[in-house]
């Protein structure tokens, strides 16, 4: 019995130092997630969701290991057990791109310090039981907000407009020089009468102190890390495509979180405002048996006069990594502009965040 001891305690010994002597034969390889839209951390490859990882943060993971090959979108890659702020999960490598952060230093103080600076790293050292923010919504945390498109002659009701609000506008990428990506500026609302009546009633003009026009403007109560959003420029996209999804078409917005838009029906009139009998769209999300769908009329309600809205934006504005969505309902004396907020925790996908209806003042 004794001579089995120094065996047993050896046995021990080896099997508590194997993770170490792992962890020595696969160094840590850093990456940086290029998804627009943030890149998922799921429970195991391809199911279930821990969190959504920013775009341009950082994660790191082994190499040598993999857990299944993917082909998405026609991006090849694949599954990666990732650890990302203590939490550890499966992410699609096709959308990490690896960095170096060697040292070019040989003090070890020195290259703590720099591992211990913070998030520029993208993996502090926290406790594996983090806690999940009840809120996806990092830039959006406060329910209020307004949502407004510059006009002239706005005869809604102006006097819920709340100049108090931080506001900020959503600007078309550089036509001389694009970047790919729109642009997110501070500025000053402006609400002051039209100078041009078309109407019995008081009409104002929604301008900003900017001398190119927005596509859109919101207002929230606090700051907004502009600075740090980055939003795709999808008007080309849409330009393409065109505004209406018709029957039958299928829309991508996300293919990372397989985020779609379908539409069912028939056409019984096309043109400029077509009719639609029938007509469904339904977003979707995830993949197999985690797809969740939503029955979009649910949300919008209206569609106006012509039977399918308008495809007008679409962007992660509130930083869940999903993305919002604005849609307009058209009608001749007026357009209802929509924006639904995703919602990555909930069993719906979208909620309607706010409304901006542009009345044509003159009917």
């Amino acid at each position: 019995m004794l001579q089995r001891f120094p065996i047993i305690a050896v046995l021990l010994c080896f099997l508590m130092a194997s993770p170490a002597l792992l962890a020595q034969e696969c160094p840590k390889t850093w990456a940086k997630v290029t998804a627009p839209s943030g890149l998922i951390l799921r429970k195991a490859p391809g199911k279930g969701f821990i969190r959504t990882i920013p775009q341009n943060d950082t994660v790191h993971y082994c190499a040598d290991s993999s857990y299944g090959e993917l082909q998405y979108e026609g991006i090849k890659g694949f599954w990666r057990q990732v650890n990302y702020k203590g939490q550890q999960g499966y992410s699609f490598d096709g959308f990490l791109e690896t960095i170096d952060l060697s040292f070019e230093t040989d003090s070890l103080i020195e290259a703590s310090k720099k591992l211990l600076a913070g998030d520029s790293l993208g993996d502090t050292i926290i406790a594996a039981q983090e806690e999940v923010l009840k809120t996806p919504h990092i830039y959006l945390p406060n329910p209020e907000f307004q949502f407004l498109t510059e006009t002239y002659n706005y005869c809604g009701p102006v006097q819920d407009i709340n100049l108090k609000l931080y506001w900020y506008g959503v600007f078309l990428d550089d036509e001389i020089n694009p970047t790919g990506t729109m642009a997110i500026k501070p500025l000053n609302l402006n609400v002051v009468l039209s100078k041009n009546q078309n109407s019995q009633t008081m009409e104002f003009d929604v301008l900003t102190d900017q001398d190119e026009r927005s596509l859109f403007l919101f207002g929230v109560p606090g700051s907004y890390p502009y600075q740090e959003v980055q939003l795709a420029d999808v008007l080309k996209t849409i330009s393409i495509r065109g505004k209406r999804l018709f029957p039958g078409q299928e829309w991508t917005l996300d293919p990372q979180n397989g985020l779609k838009l379908s539409a069912t029906g028939s056409i019984t009139k096309a043109g400029p405002c077509p009719k639609a009998e029938n007509y469904k769209l339904v977003a979707s999300m995830g993949f197999g048996a985690e797809t969740k769908t939503q029955d979009l009329k649910e949300v919008l309600g209206d569609y106006g006069s012509c039977s399918i809205p308008e495809l007008y934006w679409y962007g992660d504005l509130s930083g869940d990594g999903l993305p919002e969505i604005i849609f307009v309902s058209v009608r001749e004396e007026q357009n209802v502009f929509s924006l639904l907020q995703s919602d990555a925790f909930s069993p719906q996908l979208f909620s309607l965040k706010a409304v901006i209806t542009v009345e044509n003042c003159a009917n």
